[in-house]
Order: structure tokens, then sequence, then C-alpha cells
């Protein structure tokens, strides 16, 4: 698989949209378990780290190449925007989030969504399957939570999005340090299949990158047959 981004000489964006996503998905369980009566200052983080933050890293990964991750980020980028603007009165979006049926029916959908991105990520490093696969189950309990006013499952719910930060915040701290050290020392998961189909990528980069050295490889390569 090509990454014609990669060319462009762009960083791996993964670290940075665990970085958000975690942080986020740790404070939002955390005022769901403690504080779900003062959720003003975690939905302004939200709008900023989990909302634009997110958004951007999943617009760089598209240009890197890496679309599971780029639908990810962008998608929940997009909600946890969306969640942070129904703190803000002047742009009217409160009105519309004040209705706890509507605000769990748009986490359900939402949780359904990253329920399906968890399925492909099967594909992926397991730190990252995990990250969407808390994701969408505190999501849907959430939603679950406000639609039957059962305080259980909102305490379930938050705790299961704590973990989703967690596992995020060592993915991405991992990734860096991985990237930093140039050798896997901090484990992420990562099966034989994706490391060998990362070390093409890298291989294939290189050349694209490096056209005169793959020219003389290939004559060397022809001269010598």
């Amino acid at each position: 698989m090509l990454r014609p981004g990669k060319d462009k000489g762009l960083a791996n964006p993964l670290p940075l949209g665990l970085a958000a996503l975690g942080s986020t998905a740790f404070l939002m369980g955390v005022a769901s378990i403690f504080q779900p009566a003062a959720m003003a200052p975690y939905l302004t983080q939200a709008l900023i780290f989990g909302g634009l933050l997110e958004l951007l890293a999943g617009m760089w990964c598209f240009a890197y190449g890496d679309p599971l991750a780029a639908t990810a980020f962008s998608f929940i980028g997009a909600f946890f925007g969306w969640w942070g603007l129904s703190a803000i009165p002047l742009l009217g979006a409160h009105a519309a989030a004040g209705t706890v049926g509507s605000t769990a029916l748009v986490f359900l959908v939402a949780g359904v969504v990253i329920a399906y991105l968890w399925i492909a990520s099967f594909y992926e490093f397991a730190a990252f399957n995990l990250v969407m696969l808390f994701l969408w189950i505190g999501l849907v309990l959430s939603a679950v939570a406000m639609l039957s006013g059962l305080e259980f499952l909102r305490m379930i719910g938050g705790i299961v999005t704590i973990a989703c930060g967690v596992v995020a915040g060592y993915a991405s701290f991992a990734d860096l340090y991985n990237a930093t050290s140039l050798s896997e020392v901090v484990p992420v998961g990562e099966s034989e299949e994706v490391r060998a189909r990362a070390e093409r990528d890298e291989l294939e980069r290189i050349r694209r990158i490096n056209p005169v050295g793959s020219r003389f490889e290939r004559e060397s390569a022809a001269r010598q047959a």
C-alpha cells in the first residue's frame, strides 16, 4: 500500500491524534463519574483539544496516507467539536443539546460509527484497536444512561471512557518514543503482518524520495544479471 503523503515529508500525525483523543476521553469519563452537573470546562476542552486538534490530526492523516486513522480522527474530532459547542450559548447550540433524548441519539449514532471503525482497526496495532473498542462502548453506554436515567450505566460508561483515554495516551507515548528511539522499545501490540506492511511502506517511501538511488540500484541489479 503506497502512502503518497509521505513524499511531502509529513511527520506521523498518529501520536497527536491519540493524545488529543486520549486527554478528551479521559476528562469526559472523569466528568461523567464525578462531576456530571459541572460539564462546562470539560466541554470547552473537548471543543479545542478533542474537536479542533483531533480534526487537524485527521486531516494530516489523509495527507500522510492512513485512511483509517484519518477517518477515525476526523469523525471523532467532529463529534467532540459538536459536544464542545453545546456549551456555547452564543451559537445557539446549547438549545439543541439541551434535549436529553436528542443528545443521547447523537452519542448512540457516533458510537455505532466508531464500532465499525473498531472492526476495521483489527488490521492495525492492538493499542489503536482497544482505543476504538473502549470509545464506542463508552459512548453507547452513555447514550443508554441518558435515555434510561440509570446511574450505574453512566458510571460504567465513564469508567470505560477513562480506560479509552489511558490506552490512547499510552499508544501516543509509545508511538513517539519508538519513533525517536528508532526501535520498538515500548510495545503497542503490532502483529508481524502489520509490521511487515509498515516496513514495506517505509521502503517504498525511501525509494520514491530518492529516485536517483533507486535508479542506481536498478542499474546495478541489471548489470549483475
